[in-house]
């Protein structure tokens, strides 16, 4: 007898316990791969790589940096002075000084003066013959700086040696040693570095930063932006946010989220006048007015380049910080003194402190850079930098940026309660400086916040037997957020060919204190 069998069910519908087939969680599970394999095709290296393109020529196209300038005038009544140190005789004969030329020729020539202060004199006398206005070109090889008449720093070693950034500061002044002789008014200052720039921006730092209702350029000083690459922030030294912090890693947007960030958010909303404490950044122009002599309105009295206390005299000039161990950039410190001075009374009124900050603003719009590769690459990484942005703001957390600085917030006038390094071959008899505390071997160590034991790479061992720390008193003085704790010295006498002409002195620097 055949076996019989029953027949396959031909649907769901027919068997008895066809509620099965609609489990919910089945159905999930069903949904879930099916999403699984339309992603896994979706992800295949051709789809991956047109979503990359789309992505990148957004970016490009639509999401680029201070690629659309805006537009500027030329004041035609104003008049510049523009100086200058340069040292490269290649660049004075080419790129720089044909953008110089450019540049005169762009402002006019009767409302020009150059004053240049550098060398080599062979590529100086070329530049000058070429030179359509009124200027003074000066050779340090016919002009040199006596370096015995700039203030020496004694080191506990016994030694005395000058800082980098007394002699920088000077030469500098050089550069604006025919201000003190001229007698024309002049409205603006243009300084330029040793750099490869643009005649046209040079005007945009000039007159399209920060205008007013009536379409004037408005400042204190401004500065450009310069790099060592096309991406790559340069002039970390002088540069400090509106809360006086120094920058961050130096990538797009520069500035790290610390404290309330204003400059962070200026530079990513695309602004021309990024509110800044301090900067330089390859060219910075001034409002003449701080840098000329006969203007007593805002100060009056005497004081030296060395000062640190009490209100800044006008004509401003450049200064270092006297303090041994403490080294701010003079480029930084010229700034305090310009703050620290009252505003003129023609500033306009719409100039509120909330949106002018301290009068000193960046403008990144405006950018140079000190090789022809990288200056010529500029523009290809702004259509790029904002993708920098969340990643520069997460390294700056992992690499402690900004960089610990305890007197950032000091205030001048202000008695600090401090530490002062004695070296063990003196004791504790002899007369601290109250404003420096620099007497024979006695140093100053900042204990503001308690942080970790820095300084030179020595060892605490090594310290214990060099000297002590006590307390003392001493009064702040300006540009307290321009210091970084270092030693740069200048060397003297004959230099040895490839070498700098400067020392970086970390193994007398004692530590900073717990």
């Amino acid at each position: 007898m055949a076996i019989q069998y029953d027949p396959l069910p031909r649907s769901s519908s027919d068997l008895e316990d066809h509620v099965a087939f609609k489990d919910k969680p089945r159905r999930r599970s069903y949904r879930i791969s099916a999403f699984l394999r339309k992603a896994r095709r979706c992800c295949r290296p051709l789809h991956v790589f047109i979503a990359l393109l789309i992505f990148i020529s957004w970016q490009i196209l639509f999401n680029a940096s201070y690629t659309n300038s805006p537009p500027f005038t030329i004041d035609a009544h104003e008049i510049v002075y523009i100086a200058a140190n340069i040292i490269d005789g290649d660049l004075i004969k080419s790129s720089w000084g044909k953008s110089l030329l450019e540049l005169i020729d762009l402002i006019g020539k009767d409302r020009v003066f150059v004053s240049i202060y550098g060398g080599p004199s062979d590529a100086l006398k070329e530049l000058e013959a070429k030179l359509p206005c009124e200027h003074s070109v000066v050779s340090q090889e016919d002009d040199p700086i006596p370096l015995n008449e700039i203030p020496h720093t004694k080191l506990p070693t016994g030694e005395s040696r000058i800082k980098r950034i007394a002699y920088l500061a000077e030469v500098r002044n050089k550069a604006l040693a025919p201000l003190d002789t001229l007698t024309k008014k002049y409205d603006r200052v243009l300084f330029i570095n040793d750099v490869f720039f643009n005649p046209m921006d040079a005007g945009r730092l000039l007159w399209g930063t920060n205008l007013n209702a009536e379409g004037k350029a408005e400042y204190k000083a401004v500065c450009g932006t310069d790099f060592v690459t096309s991406w790559k922030y340069y002039d970390t030294f002088a540069t400090r946010d509106l809360e006086g912090y120094s920058i961050g890693v130096p990538i797009f947007p520069w500035f790290s989220a610390e404290g309330d960030a204003i400059t962070r958010k200026d530079v990513l909303a695309g602004k021309d006048a990024v509110r800044v404490k301090s900067c330089w950044g390859g060219m910075v122009a001034f409002d003449g007015r701080y840098l000329q002599r006969d203007l007593k309105s805002l100060t009056g009295g005497k004081t030296s380049r060395t000062d640190t206390v009490g209100p800044p005299t006008l004509p401003l000039r450049f200064r270092s910080e006297p303090e041994p161990f403490v080294d701010s950039s003079e480029c930084c410190l010229i700034h305090a003194d310009i703050i620290a001075l009252p505003t003129f009374p023609s500033i306009s009124a719409a100039s509120e402190k909330d949106s002018w900050g301290d009068g000193i603003f960046m403008n990144p719009y405006v950018r140079v850079a000190y090789d022809s590769k990288s200056f010529s690459r500029i523009w290809l990484a702004k259509r790029f930098e904002r993708l920098f942005a969340l990643p520069q703001g997460i390294i700056n957390r992992f690499a402690h940026m900004p960089v610990f600085n305890p007197r950032r917030a000091e205030i001048e006038g202000q008695i600090i309660q401090d530490r002062l390094w004695i070296s063990s071959d003196i004791g504790t008899d002899q007369r601290i400086d109250p404003e420096f505390g620099d007497v024979d071997n006695t140093w100053q160590g900042s204990n503001v916040a308690k942080r970790d034991t820095i300084g030179s790479g020595k060892g605490k061992e090594f310290w214990d037997g060099e000297g002590h720390f006590i307390d003392f008193e001493r009064t702040a003085g300006r540009g307290g957020y321009c210091g970084v704790r270092q030693l740069l010295v200048l060397k003297e006498g004959h230099l040895v060919d490839g070498e700098g002409n400067w020392d970086n002195l970390r193994d007398v620097v004692p530590p900073l204190e717990v």
